[in-house]
């Protein structure tokens, strides 16, 4: 794919649906010129799972 000079770091969160809540955060230095994220969510009556990889140019 020719992405030399990117870092990609995956998250993934997968938990059991109790009814509570789940909060999620992540922080980082951000270019928004060459870094970007995607994300998506899935659910059933059982488990939820978030996943999210985020593109950091390496300068």
């Amino acid at each position: 794919m020719d992405y030399e000079r990117y870092k990609f770091v995956v998250q993934v969160v997968i938990g059991e649906q109790r009814g509570e809540g789940v909060k999620m955060g992540c922080r980082c230095f951000w270019d928004s010129d060459s870094d970007s994220y995607a994300q998506d969510l899935f659910l059933n009556d059982s488990l939820f799972c978030v996943a999210a990889v985020f593109g950091v140019y390496y300068y």
